[in-house]
């Protein structure tokens, strides 16, 4: 479960949660994700989907999430 604790937290949730559908969001969103899995706040399972999403830009990482039943990971 991701904890907002510093003001790091806080900048790398932006970037994991924004929709921002521009060339390179999604690497952008792959990185926030790597970010929480290294602090142990999301799945290996989770950071693979923003992985496979991490080309497309234009993908809806919290619709794969959801279709995985990993939804609650990413508030």
């Amino acid at each position: 479960m991701i904890r907002i604790e510093t003001p790091e937290d806080a900048r790398q949730f932006h970037q994991l949660t924004d929709e921002n559908r521009e060339h390179g969001a999604a690497i952008a969103r792959y990185a926030a994700a790597m970010y929480f899995y290294n602090r142990g706040m999301i799945s290996g399972e989770t950071l693979e989907v923003y992985r496979i999403c991490s080309p497309l830009d234009g993908e809806n990482a919290k619709a794969v999430l959801a279709e995985r039943g990993l939804a609650a990971d990413v508030p």
